[in-house]
């Protein structure tokens, strides 16, 4: 009789635990699956209207408008391919025309050094592109910078938010 009690109580507990461990990987997969339906979204665009292929990245910029960021090639050249997510508008940047995200990223850790890079994304200013890189400074600070597409030039800074 005491050996069916304790058995009866392994199964529950090991149920419970089963349970938690379920409802944790249902929370974590929902939380995830908007940023990978907008990604797929961006990708199949930027495939379908852009003609771009071998899709190496993405990047998702909410400054003021949303933009989303596709890096691929077109043709055989390097782009990037930038569409603004409410009207759907695709631009097609080649990477040779400006500035590369690995070169926006180390201008920003060797001019700001901080302690964690936390998005580095292209949208559109006026008729320019710009990268708007966000950063959290060694004193724990948000930091907030953003280079010109073309030049690589920093236009404008944000610190200690």
């Amino acid at each position: 009789m005491r050996r069916t009690k304790q058995s009866w109580q392994h199964w529950a507990i090991l149920g419970i635990i089963l349970a938690v461990v379920c409802s944790m990987i249902f929370v974590l997969w929902s939380a995830m699956h908007p940023f990978a339906k907008v990604r797929s979204d961006a990708e199949h665009i930027a495939v379908k209207s852009a003609k771009t292929t071998d899709i190496n990245g993405f990047w998702w910029n909410t400054r003021d408008k949303s933009y989303l960021t596709v890096s691929g090639n077109r043709d055989g050249q390097p782009v990037y391919v930038v569409i603004a997510k409410k009207t759907g508008k695709v631009n097609v940047l080649h990477k040779a025309n400006g500035t590369t995200r690995n070169t926006i990223l180390r201008k920003t850790w060797r001019d700001f050094a901080p302690k964690r890079v936390l998005n580095a994304a292209l949208r559109k200013s006026g008729k320019d592109f710009v990268w708007d890189v966000g950063f959290v400074s060694k004193n724990g600070t948000l930091g907030y910078v953003t280079y010109d597409f073309e030049t690589g030039q920093q236009l404008k800074v944000i610190r200690d938010l």
